[in-house]
């Protein structure tokens, strides 16, 4: 199994488990997380996710060499379905590395170990990201006389600073989890061992919210971060005005003067 899918309530955990190959991205792996966010986006019931590791000394070592750079490259004429379906669905293969992050609920991405090239591109595109104190992050394409491509250049230089970013990218260097919460990357760093605790809790708390709020924040955040502001706050009034009138909103305020936990619908009407 390369991947796992374990629901708990109104949360999700998808986990890496490629143990073998360390959990590099092949060409099975970007299908089947594919189809999980397809299959979390068509399920009403998942307000939180949360991208892990099933193994304990590394979360993802990078792209599968062996398999998808000889069908990026067009080398070779691919075999499997899987290596079809990479060949055949480019853009698809970004949203499976949350490149273009179409899942509607927030991903927290919690990293254990080594987190390498297009694992790391990967969780750029989550959310929200927690570490291990173990942790350790590095894009090493250029040392490798390659350009990374799954989102590096466009992610970084948006959530650090230019030079911070490039420093990551240009020297190819190791990176440890203490250092990226410092430059603002990580949310927090915790304890090994203590890690999916941390993101359980943090899930919690969220999915304990509205849960068409939560998605609207994650919808304006996602859509407004390279608009101006006059066009940022038409997109906040837009996306959330109708979250006002909604039935999640009614059940929220009227649980507050009742003094009780809302139980939200999770609909308009």
């Amino acid at each position: 199994m390369g991947l796992n899918y374990e629901k708990e309530g109104h949360i999700v955990k998808v986990g890496m488990n490629r143990p073998k190959e360390r959990n590099a991205l092949d060409p099975q792996i970007l299908m089947d997380l594919h189809q999980a966010w397809k299959e979390i986006n068509a399920d009403d019931a998942i307000r939180v996710v949360i991208l892990h590791s099933c193994l304990p000394e590394i979360f993802c070592s990078g792209m599968d060499l062996r398999t998808a750079i000889p069908i990026l490259t067009k080398m070779k004429e691919p075999q499997t379905d899987a290596e079809r379906w990479l060949s055949r669905m480019g853009p698809h293969v970004g949203e499976a590395m949350l490149k273009q992050n179409t899942v509607k609920k927030p991903v927290i991405a919690a990293v254990n170990g080594y987190c390498l090239t297009g694992g790391f591109e990967m969780i750029m595109g989550a959310d929200l990201r927690l570490a291990s104190e173990d942790a350790v992050f590095q894009m090493r394409e250029s040392s490798l006389g390659i350009m990374p491509t799954g989102g590096s250049n466009v992610y970084l230089p948006r959530i650090l600073t230019p030079c911070r970013a490039l420093e990551i990218l240009l020297t190819a260097g190791n990176f440890s989890a203490r250092t990226l919460d410092e430059w603002g990357f990580l949310n927090r760093v915790v304890p090994v061992g203590g890690l999916m605790e941390a993101a359980m809790e943090m899930a919690e708390r969220i999915a304990g919210n509205g849960p068409l709020a939560i998605q609207g924040i994650v919808r304006c955040f996602r859509e407004s971060r390279e608009m101006g502001y006059t066009d940022a706050f038409r997109k906040e009034m837009e996306i959330g005005m109708p979250i006002f009138s909604s039935a999640d909103a009614r059940e929220g305020i009227r649980a507050q003067k009742e003094k009780r936990k809302p139980e939200f619908p999770g609909t308009y009407d």
